[in-house]
């Protein structure tokens, strides 16, 4: 029977101690951030107190998502080259990070889909001239994040959502959906929220399967959609179905790209990820 209590699901989500110890440093820096008061070089400077931490961050600034062509050796050169929003969210996800690197243990290929979806999402926001594609990026490469989060928090019903993809050849949204009653975007929105990402890269990972062209950033919303559908069609990686989702008319309507627009991102998304 599908667990249909979203109360108790969001719950056990909210509950993972494992996901959710936020070092104490964490939150002083985020803290910080928020004031709105402090420098790029403070900010550094404090992340720059818990080795571990600064090892986690520049793993994440250097996995490839961002595309840069050297490596980043200090959170100084990150946070010139990202901006202190990014930073925030690079710290918070950094310090969970085993979260993002257990990707492809619960689904193989998951990383990759997830990998291609950030610079697919960059290279689309960086032709729309969009302001700070990074933070665009970093919402593609979590736009999966409840994939994994169901399947390490309800492992039996994980086992019958993929048992009824495999049966039914339908997307893995809609096996949730029968299955647990919630869906993977939502499943990342409560944890992420628990994380404090801002809004505007909250909302394109809570909504990029239900676009809907009057949300808060629609736009953000609408590139990660485009982006997801151009990797699964491209088959980069592993999503966990083998369908292509419909591209909502409306998201298209809103980025009012050409098809020459997404042949060139998508030659552009080639090269980058080979």
């Amino acid at each position: 029977m599908p667990m249909r209590d979203r109360a108790v699901l969001r719950a056990r989500v909210e509950g993972i101690s494992k996901i959710l110890t936020i070092p104490t440093i964490v939150g002083r820096i985020t803290a910080m951030m928020s004031t709105g008061t402090v420098s790029a070089a403070e900010i550094a400077e404090e992340i720059s107190k818990d080795q571990i931490l600064t090892a986690k961050v520049l793993k994440l600034v250097n996995s490839g998502f961002y595309g840069f062509r050297q490596p980043i050796t200090t959170i100084t050169h990150a946070m010139v080259l990202l901006g202190l929003d990014v930073v925030k969210t690079i710290v918070v996800t950094a310090s969970v990070l085993d979260i993002v690197d257990a990707m492809n243990q619960y689904m193989e290929g998951l990383w990759e889909h997830s990998l291609g979806t950030a610079r697919g999402a960059k290279l689309l926001a960086e032709r729309l001239g969009m302001t700070n594609p990074e933070e665009v990026a970093l919402s593609g490469l979590l736009h999966d994040i409840g994939k994994v989060i169901i399947a390490q928090t309800f492992p039996e019903e994980q086992a019958e959502i993929h048992e009824a993809v495999r049966a039914r050849q339908c997307l893995q949204i809609e096996a949730e959906q029968d299955v647990l009653g919630v869906t993977h975007p939502e499943v990342g929105m409560w944890l992420l929220k628990k994380w404090s990402l801002p809004p505007k890269m909250l909302y394109p990972i809570a909504y990029h399967s239900n676009f809907h062209p009057r949300r808060d950033f629609a736009d953000r919303t609408a590139v990660v959609h485009l982006a997801d559908i151009l990797c699964r069609a491209k088959g980069l990686g592993n999503p966990g179905d083998r369908r292509i989702p419909p591209l909502n008319p409306d998201a298209w309507a809103m980025l009012g790209l050409s098809m020459a627009d997404v042949e060139q991102v998508c030659l552009q998304l080639d090269a980058e990820m080979a």
